[in-house]
């Protein structure tokens, strides 16, 4: 507290610098009252079906501790629905040691990062780890300690219009063409991953495993040479989307589409996209090849005047209940295999288990409100999740993660477009990227 002035400080020329690069963003945590009693949880636009999140946040509101102290009041910040513009704001933030924000929603890729600089408090205490799908439970680890917990996971699946045959492999899936996320941000890095990995690479840039300048150059650098003609060509006007717009091309007539499992919800309560009744005009699946694990991590700000209550608003939004809510209602993968009526030791596609919301909620719902998605398509959305989860890979764990990823699409992108220099250039610049050296290839 007596470094408050000095934190206000910083924070302000933070806030100043950042809005510079991103006038847009919005620096809410910056006149926040140190001492004030509510939780703060900071994160990105809710895109689950009907604001889910903030749904559940209302349930902590309104809900009490066993004893029946009640739950100390929780408001939820949506700082951007940008990836990239999330992380600026909570990085610097975070770096300027402000008190606004208790709870972090962040991408899974940023643990290292954050949990490095310090800027979260350690997580113990987790009831029923063993319930929590290891891969996803992982990506809150750093140097042996959980730092985050998954909020709900991602995977990309692949969206098919009734009467389309979806593709056997990766290579037909090219050749078709598809609805993919290749403009300029975070998505772009992801599917470029995928292609490489599906492309002979799936050993290279994934996980604590590091990429030597051999493998980028010989293995990486041609896989996303092979690329290029397919995002001349079929996936030309993928070069501008990002999630919605994908969402947007898919609705309006194209076949294949690849994104995450939170379109699925999206899609069904579309009118273009149902025919008579419950039946819907599109199928899932798991992609044809490897998938990015990705997904939304919580965790406790190390700066957060109510380190225990935040602690304890973590575990409530990350228990079962919450995620068998984020699925049914809200279309966002679960992270527990409780939530998919699966366990540790049974956890099949075929096993999966799923209600419709007003099932699990117990309220029918309103006239003229179709239950959607209904059993029968959840069921259908869980089974290409587990499908997909089975071919899922993290991205590389990297304190530089940020850095990484703006140097490898930048340098993708270069490779797409006739302009990098070559194999040896992109291979050295992405291996000093990983060690936090920024470049352009």
């Amino acid at each position: 507290m007596l470094l408050f002035a000095s934190v206000g400080a910083l924070a302000v020329l933070a806030a100043a610098l950042v809005s510079q690069i991103h006038p847009s963003v919005p620096y809410h945590a910056l006149a926040a009252d140190c001492g004030r009693d509510d939780l703060v949880i900071a994160g990105g636009t809710d895109v689950s079906l009907k604001a889910q999140r903030r749904a559940l946040v209302k349930q902590w509101n309104a809900s009490s501790y066993p004893d029946g102290r009640p739950h100390r009041h929780a408001r939820l910040v949506e700082v951007s629905d940008s990836t990239d513009l999330q992380h600026s704001q909570l990085a610097a933030v975070a770096q300027s040691g402000g008190c606004g924000y208790d709870v972090l929603i962040m991408d899974n890729t940023w643990t290292a990062q954050f949990a490095q600089a310090g800027y979260l408090k350690e997580l113990d205490g987790l009831s029923d780890k063993a319930d929590i799908i290891p891969a996803a439970l992982r990506t809150g680890q750093w140097q042996g300690k959980q730092y985050a917990v998954p909020f709900n996971l991602d995977v990309g699946l692949l969206y098919y219009r009734e009467g389309t045959t979806p593709p056997a492999n990766w290579s037909d899936l090219l050749d078709q063409g598809y609805d993919a996320q290749l403009a300029d941000y975070e998505g772009l890095t992801v599917n470029v991953l995928e292609d490489v990995w599906s492309d002979g690479a799936a050993d290279v840039l994934t996980g604590n495993a590091r990429a030597d300048e051999k493998a980028l150059k010989n293995r990486v650098f041609p896989a996303i040479s092979r690329l290029a003609p397919r995002v001349q060509g079929p996936l030309k006007a993928s070069r501008q989307f990002q999630e919605q717009d994908a969402i947007n091309a898919f609705a309006s007539g194209d076949k294949l589409m690849r994104n995450w499992p939170y379109a699925f919800s999206s899609l069904a309560t579309e009118p273009r996209m149902r025919a008579s009744g419950d039946r819907l005009l599109f199928h899932v699946a798991a992609l044809p090849g490897y998938t990015v694990l990705g997904g939304q991590n919580l965790a406790v700000s190390a700066h957060s005047p109510n380190p225990g209550p935040s602690a304890d608003l973590v575990r409530f939004l990350s228990g079962t209940d919450a995620q068998r809510q984020l699925f049914s209602c809200g279309g966002f993968a679960p992270a527990r295999y409780s939530a998919l009526g699966l366990t540790p030791d049974r956890h099949a596609p075929g096993d999966v288990q799923a209600k419709s919301c007003s099932t699990l909620m117990g309220r029918p719902p309103a006239p003229g409100d179709p239950d959607l998605p209904n059993q029968q398509q959840l069921t259908e959305l869980g089974q290409a999740i587990v499908t997909a989860l089975g071919r899922a890979r993290p991205r590389p764990v990297t304190e530089h993660y940020p850095t990484f990823s703006a140097t490898f699409r930048e340098c993708a992108s270069k490779i797409f477009d006739g302009t990098t220099a070559d194999a040896g250039t992109f291979a050295h610049d992405v291996a000093e990227a990983l060690k936090g050296r920024p470049s352009s290839c």
